[in-house]
């Protein structure tokens, strides 16, 4: 799919082929460290992606791609289910989870990229790939760290809500979307 940025760049949205490996861990080798550090579903070598992807059935990737300048410039995985951690809060909060119906979300954008609306985009063209596979609900991956404003406001704008609140390396919020919610919020606007 074929999106126009806010300065009026065009910009591909895709599903992750294995083909685009060597371009992924240039663009994750490429993230500043306050990026790195808040992106980690998997390590950032290519037999760990390869792994990762090699059960395809649980792990989807996406990816923003500038043919412009031959390069992923925003990543997004989704795992059918959770992680058991995820799932032991999001049950604490009243929550249960279901491994068919639940997905948990971990996006990212190229540190020079961010604030042009792809974040947005990429996470709309995710949501309609998700309606059409049944999925409910979307989680974090592992939450968000609570002094990431920015980051927040982005779940927010896109219909997630605070769920509740955990320690780990500082203070983080576990967030969701009810997807049936997402789509009634957005059509009112």
């Amino acid at each position: 799919m074929l999106i126009t940025t806010k300065d009026n760049r065009e910009v591909y949205l895709r599903r992750l082929t294995t083909d685009d490996l060597e371009n992924l861990l240039h663009y994750l080798h490429h993230l500043n460290d306050e990026t790195k550090k808040r992106f980690s579903p998997h390590p950032f070598d290519k037999e760990s992606i390869s792994d990762f992807y090699e059960h395809s059935a649980i792990h989807w990737g996406y990816v923003a791609y500038s043919a412009t300048i031959n390069e992923i410039i925003a990543y997004s995985i989704i795992k059918l289910g959770y992680l058991e951690k995820d799932n032991l809060r999001m049950t604490s909060y009243g929550f249960p989870l279901n491994n068919n119906t639940d997905c948990a979300f971990a996006p990212s954008v190229a540190d020079t990229w961010q604030g042009y609306g792809i974040g947005n985009q990429l996470f709309h063209f995710i949501l309609a790939d998700l309606k059409n596979k049944g999925i409910k609900r979307v989680i974090l991956w592992g939450g968000v760290q609570a002094d990431n404003d920015k980051a927040v406001r982005y779940y927010q704008n896109n219909g997630f809500r605070i769920v509740g609140k955990f320690v780990r390396n500082g203070e983080n919020y576990d967030m969701i979307l009810e997807v049936n919610l997402h789509e009634k919020t957005f059509k009112n606007h």
